[in-house]
């Protein structure tokens, strides 16, 4: 087919061709006089709410420093750490578009008899393509609603908007006293760890007959030094004097200080217990027992810390429950629009001519074709009836 022949046959039927412009000037003058359509639109700010979770206790924690921040920090992710939740505008979002707040605003304004349709599940759908929720570039949450009654259009999207306002923020109080339960569970969990170190330590110190072992060991190892030195004075002594009777005496003084000496000094056995009678213990059990005790003087250290943040955390979580400062902040207000959204008249003009006139050339092409003045390489009218034979036969 000729591209050329197919132009020539259309200008012999230019006449055709008012078609488009009458149908793109009825189209057009349908839109002026279909009943306007208006959008009103509100804008939502939500202010992120205190978050009560670990990341505010670790950092309280951390502030201690020294060698025990990390074990602090370590153990506060162990105690408080919680699987990751849901944003403040996602969830907002999730409830102002959700089903409920939609169904009440249905039944509320009697929206069945705008979309003439009694199944819930048909009037959401014929609702959701009215309605638009979404997060702005910049943040905030606009919702937007059309409807051809621009008073009933403000009331709704303000019933809905307080409606998940309410939710919101009721879901936001029962997260903020779950946040507060939790927390006063790990204090309480913290108390009673803080009170099983102490009484292991208690415990270990009338078991050991122990006043104080850093100070003991201090004065185990002045003793020890002074035992040391008379020990050498006395030998010292016999190898300048030479074997007399001040010599024997100095020799038997000698070996009871090495004797005492032995026993703050030497192995010890494992039942071996600091005498209640003297404050001197063994050195080396000492330094055994050390290990331990400052082990668990430093998870007890640990555990009045983290105490002390949850103690705080749960004062601030508290205070803010009794304030109960609203969230959702109100950035725009739903308006009564003074101009319509729809029908867009040069639209409905400019699809009606564009249809039509794509209509107007198939009738066209299909015409010449079957009437022979625009040549084919194939006999359109023999196919055609091939095509009616195999259809009716």
């Amino acid at each position: 087919m000729s591209s050329f022949s197919f132009l020539l046959f259309c200008l012999s039927h230019k006449k055709w061709f008012i078609i488009p412009f009458l149908v793109g000037a009825i189209c057009f003058a349908i839109a002026w006089f279909l009943p306007p359509v208006y959008e009103t639109e509100m804008r939502i700010q939500i202010q992120k709410p205190s978050d009560y979770s670990l990341s505010n206790i670790s950092s309280a924690v951390g502030v201690k420093g020294g060698s025990t921040k990390g074990m602090n920090s370590s153990l506060a992710n162990m105690l408080f750490s919680a699987s990751g939740s849901v944003s403040s505008k996602d969830l907002y979002i999730e409830i102002l578009s959700g089903r409920d707040v939609m169904l009440e605003a249905i039944q509320e304004f009697r929206l069945d008899t705008l979309y003439k349709k009694k199944p819930k599940e048909l009037l959401l759908k014929k609702f959701k393509k009215d309605l638009y929720v979404g997060e702005e570039s910049n943040g905030i949450i606009s919702c937007s609603f059309e409807t051809k009654n621009r008073v009933m259009a403000v009331e709704l999207l303000r019933f809905m908007v307080e409606t998940a306002n309410a939710r919101y923020l009721q879901l936001q109080k029962e997260n903020l006293h779950y946040s507060i339960s939790y927390l006063v569970k790990n204090r309480q969990d913290l108390i009673d760890s803080v009170k099983k170190i102490s009484n292991e330590l208690s415990k270990f110190y009338q078991k050991n007959n122990l006043v104080d072992l850093e100070s003991q060991m201090k004065l185990t190892v002045s003793a020890l030094a002074a035992y040391e030195s008379q020990m050498n004075n006395y030998e010292m002594t016999e190898q300048s004097e030479g074997q007399n009777s001040s010599a024997v005496e100095m020799e038997k003084r000698k070996k009871i200080l090495e004797k005492k000496f032995k026993e703050l000094r030497g192995n010890f056995s494992k039942s071996y217990t600091p005498s209640k009678k003297s404050i001197y213990i063994n050195s080396d059990w000492a330094v055994a027992k050390k290990v331990y005790l400052d082990k668990r003087q430093s998870e007890l250290e640990m555990y009045m810390t983290l105490l002390e943040s949850v103690s705080a955390e749960v004062m601030m979580a508290e205070a803010e429950m009794i304030k109960n400062q609203p969230v959702v902040q109100i950035v725009q207000d739903a308006y009564i629009p003074d101009w319509k959204t729809k029908p867009k008249r040069g639209l409905w003009a400019v699809a009606g001519f564009g249809v039509s006139f794509v209509v107007v050339l198939v009738y066209l092409l299909l015409m010449g074709l079957y009437s022979g003045q625009v040549p084919n390489s194939f006999d359109l009218k023999d196919r055609l009836h091939q095509i009616k034979t195999a259809l009716f036969k």
